[in-house]
């Protein structure tokens, strides 16, 4: 199986327990922060899904306005209905941690979390060659798709998974030489793209990982040995 990681941290803006119709506890708690990038602090929120009895446990706990830490795994979904088809990434946090020490600061909607943490680490192929472009004011971006898969232990299979991936500046050359299948583990930030519908007017998200490090990987194959 790929590699699946997510860690992130942030001030607790929000929590709420709810439960599945099977009976399921499921904990969603949104975090805010603010991580540092060219000598920028860059805001994010990150909304994370929690399940079991575990997250019934935590949720009793849970102050809003307090540093959290969350580790977890992207999983990615899709649908259809009325014809119309939707997809959406989602963040299925396993562990989670109070930070004792945290450089938490109000700003007028709430206390955030500077110096914030929002790293991915995933593994698995490309799922088409990489798009290589530059804007309008002539900075190079990368645009391409990682496909991975994970086991589903409750359906006995494996699932298909994917992500949008993107990069800038001088990372975007590394994906000149990438194509369709190539093997590759990606490091970086997730980041949420909003827009709005041109025929509903109703406003869009879609999570993206920024990418601050790429390495091609390759299979190694044994080789049998005669007795």
């Amino acid at each position: 199986m790929s590699t699946n990681l997510i860690i992130v941290s942030g001030a607790l803006s929000k929590h709420e327990l709810r439960y599945t119709p099977k009976g399921t506890p499921l904990l969603e708690i949104s975090l805010v922060g603010k991580r540092e990038v060219a000598r920028n602090h860059v805001f994010f929120r990150t909304d994370l899904t929690f399940y079991g009895k575990l997250a019934e446990a935590w949720s009793d706990g849970l102050e809003d306005g307090r540093a959290y830490q969350a580790g977890g795994r992207l999983e990615y979904e899709s649908w259809e209905k009325d014809g119309v088809k939707g997809s959406r990434l989602r963040i299925v946090g396993d562990e989670l941690f109070a930070l004792e020490e945290a450089d938490l600061r109000d700003e007028g909607k709430g206390p955030i979390l500077y110096g914030a943490e929002n790293r991915v680490l995933l593994s698995g192929n490309l799922t088409a060659d990489p798009e290589i472009r530059q804007t309008a004011n002539k900075t190079p971006v990368a645009k391409a798709q990682l496909g991975f898969s994970t086991w589903d232990y409750s359906a006995g299979q494996a699932k298909s998974h994917f992500v949008e991936l993107e990069a800038w500046r001088t990372l975007a050359a590394q994906f000149t030489p990438l194509k369709k299948g190539s093997a590759v583990l990606v490091e970086g930030a997730l980041k949420t793209e909003v827009w709005e519908d041109e025929a509903s007017g109703a406003k869009r998200y879609k999570r993206v990982l920024e990418a601050q490090a790429v390495t091609r990987l390759s299979r190694v194959h044994s080789s049998a040995r005669a007795a």
